[in-house]
């Protein structure tokens, strides 16, 4: 599988996220999807595989299938994706499919529809062109994770990447994530 590159990958940032995520708040359903997709770092076909009994509210796991030779695992779910997924669920019409996120007819949601409303939302907060793909999202926790100083083992075992390189590529999107390392290695070396 080919990596992307520093030239193709667009991510998010943190402020044009918050207008994404303002936009789509409207939306109960529009709110969660997104959430789950950015938060656990989902492809849109990912999207359309999670079933409502992958969810487990006690103990605020989600079981998550991936793809394309990634590593599929149980994600700890924080405590405001329970909050917006519940009341997404309260509100789904009956009979409720065990899709989480179904389409119209009950079959999972497409990765058309998913491109369609990134298309949408984006343009209506403004975000450039190149940044309204679904896939961004996944792009954008990726970077995110390593600007908080996310482990790169951590990111890698939660974007399900079978091979580190595929990790690697996001850690020369930032300057924050290496700013934030020389510090802290630097800090422990000698003064000259």
């Amino acid at each position: 599988m080919a990596r992307p590159s520093t030239d193709t990958i667009r991510f998010l940032t943190l402020e044009e996220l918050a207008r994404l995520f303002a936009a789509v708040r409207a939306s109960p359903r529009d709110r969660a999807l997104f959430l789950i997709a950015y938060r656990h770092g989902l492809r849109a076909s990912e999207i359309g595989l999670l079933r409502v009994d992958d969810l487990d509210f006690r103990a605020l796991r989600l079981r998550v299938q991936r793809l394309k030779g990634s590593h599929s695992g149980v994600h700890p779910m924080q405590p405001d994706e329970a909050k917006v997924l519940r009341a997404y669920l309260r509100g789904r019409p009956s009979p409720p499919s065990p899709v989480l996120f179904p389409s119209n007819r009950g079959d999972p949601i497409a990765r058309r529809t998913l491109d369609w409303l990134m298309k949408g939302y984006g343009e209506a907060v403004d975000l450039p062109p190149a940044k309204r793909h679904f896939h961004c999202l996944k792009h954008s926790i990726a970077t995110h994770l390593l600007e908080a100083s996310a482990d790169l083992r951590f990111v890698q075992d939660w974007l399900g990447h079978s091979n580190i390189q595929n990790t690697v590529v996001y850690t020369f999107l930032t300057a924050r994530g290496r700013e934030g390392a020389a510090r802290k290695v630097f800090l422990n070396l000698p003064r000259y």
